[in-house]
């Protein structure tokens, strides 16, 4: 309550500087302490000073409405150091001089100069002060007779003098506050970008090592496979064997490739989702038919027990995307004789997707980090390449549909990841394209 308050009275970044908040700070406690003074002064005796601060407040009050709410701060700031000049000279003739506590006020009119002026502007508001000061304490010297006594008992002396040191004294604490406070903010801000930036930098390593190696293999094998046949006649057996291992090659880089322009362009442009009523069965019939050509020729069960009754609100294209990652992750991480199922249940408003394995499943070690680019580069169980950037895709692309995903898996005994999407309710089809950015990372 009262930091919302706070908040209010002085401004908050980035509408206003540092050096803004500190003054509409220091104006703002300035009228109210000047507000009390006023009485303060008419209550010892102290007439003069009365009239004086009544007409401070009203210029101090002033200063602050016109650097809170129009953005005027250099005139404000100009205004309010004059007037806290002026204040202080009259000030010292009309209250006791050096005997009284003016000197102080000088202080704190230097020690906010400094700390809200222009850093070109020091030399000249610290000269001013200075040799306002010296003018004065000069004058006194030699003219004593022109500076009031204005105490009439030495309690009012005592009293005055305490007066003064609180008001300074809680004027230092409210500039160094809120500079501490700034710096703070400022060295957490640093900490985040600097962190954000360490991550930025990883993943321009990963994909650079995906670039220079992942995609290079295949290709050089490519290469090698054409030379061989311009220089050695091979048999059927090994032309076969090799044109079978290329061709592994070749769909598992297509796949990488097709991942790696996805995330990139997702990370550098942003994504449409277009969320609609997507029926499971029919979506994914064409990536089930593919992704059963691919698992057979390994040797491998694809069962498929989806309802064609059940929808989801989705985006067609990414939810595609994400099954089609996972059940190549599935493929290359089952043995032959393996089985991977797809099934759908309902949970409340929900529908849970799941694809299970009885592959070799995810190491414990690795499981904190599968859906980000820091999990090292694996094969599959026929050597089958894999990155961990499907993954990611998956995750991001799941999120962006306002789903969830999730696994479980043993080590030797196989995986389940499991993905939730909003069910869809028949006499709802929502037709509505939304644009979510993903936000740098």
């Amino acid at each position: 309550m009262i930091r919302s308050f706070w908040a209010k009275v002085i401004g908050q970044p980035p509408g206003f500087s540092l050096e803004a908040r500190i003054f509409n700070a220091i104006c703002f406690a300035s009228a109210v302490s000047l507000f009390f003074n006023v009485f303060f002064n008419f209550l010892i005796g102290i007439t003069q000073i009365g009239v004086l601060m009544t007409a401070v407040f009203i210029i101090v009050s002033l200063c602050y409405y016109f650097a809170r709410f129009q953005m005027k701060l250099k005139g404000s700031i100009i205004i309010y150091l004059v007037t806290s000049n002026i204040l202080s000279i009259l000030n010292y003739k009309f209250n006791s001089g050096i005997s009284g506590p003016t000197p102080f006020l000088f202080m704190l009119s230097l020690f906010l100069a400094i700390s809200i002026v222009p850093k070109k502007q020091y030399w000249f508001w610290i000269m001013l002060n200075l040799a306002i000061v010296i003018i004065l304490f000069a004058f006194e010297y030699k003219y004593p007779a022109t500076i009031i006594n204005t105490y009439i008992a030495q309690k009012d002396r005592f009293i005055d003098f305490g007066y003064s040191y609180i008001a300074v004294a809680f004027f230092i604490f409210l500039v160094t506050t809120s500079v501490r406070s700034s710096y703070y903010r400022e060295q957490k801000l640093v900490e985040q970008k600097a962190t954000e930036l360490e991550q930025a930098n990883d993943t321009k390593n990963k994909l650079f090592s995906i670039l220079a190696h992942d995609l290079k293999s295949p290709l050089a094998s490519i290469q090698n496979y054409l030379e061989m046949l311009s220089e050695v006649e091979l048999d059927e057996d090994e032309r076969l064997s090799i044109n079978d291992a290329l061709l592994t090659s070749t769909q598992n880089t297509q796949q990488l490739l097709s991942n790696l322009l996805f995330w990139s362009k997702s990370q550098m442009e942003g994504v449409t989702v277009n969320m609609v009523k997507v029926k499971l069965k029919k979506t994914l019939q064409t990536t089930l038919q593919i992704q059963h050509t691919a698992a057979a020729e390994k040797g491998i069960k694809l069962t498929d027990q989806l309802k064609s009754s059940v929808s989801i609100i989705a985006d067609a294209d990414m939810f595609e995307l994400i099954i089609r990652n996972l059940i190549n992750n599935a493929i290359k991480f089952t043995e032959p004789g393996g089985e991977i199922i797809i099934s759908a249940d309902s949970m409340g408003d929900d529908c849970c997707i799941m694809i299970k394995d009885n592959g070799i499943g995810i190491p414990y070690e690795q499981q904190n980090d599968i859906f980000s680019l820091k999990v090292n580069s694996t094969f599959g169980t026929k050597n089958e390449k894999g990155v961990g950037l499907g993954l990611v895709l998956c995750k991001e692309f799941t999120e962006l549909q306002n789903g969830k995903i999730r696994f479980e898996s043993v080590p030797g005994s196989g995986t389940i990841f499991y993905i939730y999407f909003k069910l869809s309710q028949d006499s709802n089809d929502i037709t509505t394209p939304k644009i979510r950015e993903l936000v740098g990372r």
